[in-house]
């Protein structure tokens, strides 16, 4: 009987750990090979998780971009905004602005525009797959890209420098469940842009109750949908409530994108601290994005990991180091450079499920009244306040 249990339970553990997802193709522009990439194993039962982000060693400044609810410059029947330039009411090369990219492709050595992106590791961009790729026979539209971060009122930065794609990945005869590509940069760019997470939430009422911002390059006039006259040079941003959600999209309601936005992520904000993308432009109508699912997720967090973990330990000050992540009934914390302060776990909604005084630089914490899910620690200590992701297994 005891056997019988013990392979029962090990069946459970093996299901819970199959590869759920789908070979990816692999593109290398520079030599011309093509390689696969087989499903990723993931443990299924994880119901939310996002990569870690990076702010970017070109300067401290992050833009504090408004997290209320917008009720002017809507699209009727929504709480979104529509678009406006975005170097008219925030400084672009601030964090996390300067990590939205924009994609060319190039024709007779020239650089012509081709859709929007985003920075999610130190040389990895997240952009839709119908950017790149034909829709039919899973080929390359395009052998030569580059991107550019916050290209802006016609102009290259100077100081944040652009790169050559050198890879492509996306998924094995993709449709439009699934519209979305990671190119891999030839240089390491996102060392001074910094880079936003990625992230899957299986429970839509989390994602449906949340600011989000998109960044994006809209390049054709479409005086029925918008009257500003987009041609591609310039950066817009809109922001508001994500109000509808499928198993493979996110859309808000009575919104329109436009031609040159496709591939720009649709990013959460919390605690003006976190940015995490949920999904990436597809369809113009309602602005429905192609939602990160886990395999998707588990997927692209494979390509991109060895890149996550590259930037010196000595770039981060004030570390948290939360372990082991995903925890099931304890989590040990490790703060580097702090001893003392006051410890508050939210959940993704906001809500305050824990709160502990912590005297020394480690301590434990027991979860085993929290429900499974993904939480924010935040840590105050004096005039500083730390925050990191954690997920809590069921």
């Amino acid at each position: 009987m005891i056997k019988t249990i013990f392979l029962r339970t090990l069946l459970i553990c093996i299901l819970s750990q199959t590869a759920n997802g789908q070979r990816l193709l692999s593109f290398d522009l520079f030599d011309s090979s093509v390689d696969t990439i087989n499903s990723i194993s993931f443990d299924s039962s994880i119901t939310s998780e996002s990569t870690v982000f990076f702010k970017g060693l070109f300067d401290e400044y992050i833009v504090p971009l408004d997290e209320t609810i917008p009720i002017s410059n809507i699209y009727p029947g929504s709480n979104f905004t529509f678009k406006r330039q975005a170097s008219l009411d925030y400084n672009i090369t601030g964090f996390p602005i300067r990590t939205s990219i924009k994609l060319y492709r190039y024709e007779n050595d020239s650089l012509k525009s081709k859709c929007s992106g985003i920075l999610i590791s130190r040389k990895h961009v997240l952009t839709a797959c119908h950017c790149v790729a034909q829709f039919s026979n899973d080929s390359l539209l395009y052998t030569s890209l580059f991107v550019s971060p916050v290209y802006d009122n016609g102009q290259f930065n100077t100081f944040l420098k652009g790169s050559r794609v050198k890879k492509v990945y996306f998924p094995e005869n993709w449709d439009f469940n699934k519209d979305f590509s990671i190119l891999e940069l030839e240089e390491p760019i996102g060392v001074d842009n910094g880079w936003i997470s990625i992230g899957f939430e299986e429970d839509t009422s989390i994602l449906l109750n949340g600011i989000f911002y998109k960044f994006s390059y809209p390049a054709i006039y479409l005086p029925q949908v918008d009257s500003n006259e987009f041609n591609g040079d310039t950066l817009y941003y809109g922001y508001g409530l994500v109000d509808n959600a499928e198993e493979n999209f996110l859309m808000i309601s009575g919104a329109s994108g436009i031609p040159g936005e496709s591939g720009s992520s649709i990013i959460k904000i919390s605690y003006n601290n976190l940015y995490t993308s949920y999904g990436t432009l597809s369809f113009s109508g309602d602005l429905r994005h192609s939602r990160i699912t886990n395999w998707k997720y588990f997927a692209i967090k494979h390509i991109i990991n060895n890149d996550l973990s590259l930037i010196p330990s000595d770039y981060f000050e004030d570390e948290i180091i939360i372990y082991p992540n995903p925890a099931s009934e304890i989590v040990h914390i490790y703060l580097d450079g702090l001893n003392e302060g006051l410890m508050r776990i939210f959940d993704l909604s906001g809500k305050l499920v824990l709160q502990k005084s912590i005297v020394s630089t480690e301590t434990d914490v027991e979860l085993t009244q929290i429900r499974a899910g993904m939480y924010i620690l935040e840590i105050e200590s004096g005039d500083r306040t730390l925050v990191k992701k954690f997920v809590k297994k069921g």
